[in-house]
């Protein structure tokens, strides 16, 4: 077992463990004698403080007898890096700091990525030029190292095009398509890509015009995660100073409720690949 921040996955799966000992009508000290293990390594287990292993979570499922073959899969993906470990280790030098690390493993290991952006293009759909001024607009200092900001977002995008890519929804806001973000230039070049990408058979790109009588996502915009490695879905929410995740079933269910009201709203994709034409060729 390694120490570390407790991570997404860690929670999870410590909340999982705890699950099934109660399951078993054992509590920690009973648990941890029946594991042959000490309550203290158990309970550290359970409360993600420390990283619990692939083999350790076999060793533990092979002793409570879980025969479940989704669950146990589910539980050993939590314990694994699953596609990210690899994708971490070459691209670790770009990486601009630990803050992105979390989000990027997640991402990494998801089959379905669902965006709602109001006033901008989601990341995996930004041009170089683009990310480049979003970030150099942004007043929390991160213009120091934009360079290594810009390259690990572009390399982010990999998880649309590698074999077995992600499912990347999204539905961004009129004004996205609109706000002269970096200038005439980079902005129609920056549509050009949109208009390009959204013909992607992985990709589905939404507009949510000015025009639409309502809008499901006036709250702001936020990113819903189906994580393959470990088999659930989250909502990221990033912000200006901190990024929270949204982890309980009420949340996410609220969240995936909202997304279905904007794609509802929104127009099609096909009326939408139109919109952001007519909108190129106006920049």
């Amino acid at each position: 077992m390694a120490t570390r921040s407790p991570s997404v996955r860690m929670r999870r799966l410590g909340a999982q463990l705890r699950r099934l000992r109660e399951e078993r009508g054992l509590d920690l000290g009973e648990a941890a004698d029946f594991l042959k293990i000490s309550g203290a390594a158990l309970s550290r287990m359970e409360n993600a403080q420390v990283m619990t292993r692939r083999h350790e979570v076999e060793y533990i499922l092979m002793k409570y007898g879980v025969e479940d073959e989704h669950l146990c899969a589910s539980l050993l993906g939590l314990a694994a890096a699953g596609r990210s470990r690899d994708w971490i280790q070459r691209y670790k030098t770009l990486s601009p700091g630990e803050g992105a690390g979390e989000f990027v493993r997640l991402e990494r290991d998801s089959s379905t990525i669902r965006e709602y952006h109001p006033i901008g293009i989601p990341g995996l759909l930004q041009t170089p030029e683009y990310a480049r001024a979003v970030m150099e607009s942004l007043p929390d200092g991160r213009t120091s190292d934009l360079a290594a900001w810009v390259d690990f977002r572009m390399a982010r995008k990999e998880v649309l095009t590698r074999p077995n890519p992600a499912i990347f929804i999204a539905v961004v806001g009129e004004a996205a398509l609109r706000q002269n973000i970096g200038g005439a230039q980079v902005l129609q070049g920056q549509l050009r890509y949109l208009h390009s990408v959204s013909e992607q058979p992985n990709v589905h790109l939404q507009v949510l015009p000015f025009s639409a009588a309502g809008n499901p996502g006036h709250d702001g915009g936020f990113i819903l995660l189906d994580v393959a490695v470990g088999d659930f879905t989250l909502v990221f929410l990033d912000g200006l100073r901190r990024a929270l995740f949204l982890e309980e079933d009420e949340d996410v269910d609220a969240y995936r409720t909202a997304f279905q009201a904007l794609s509802d709203t929104a127009l099609p994709a096909v009326e939408s690949r139109e919109i952001i034409h007519r909108f190129m060729q106006e920049a």
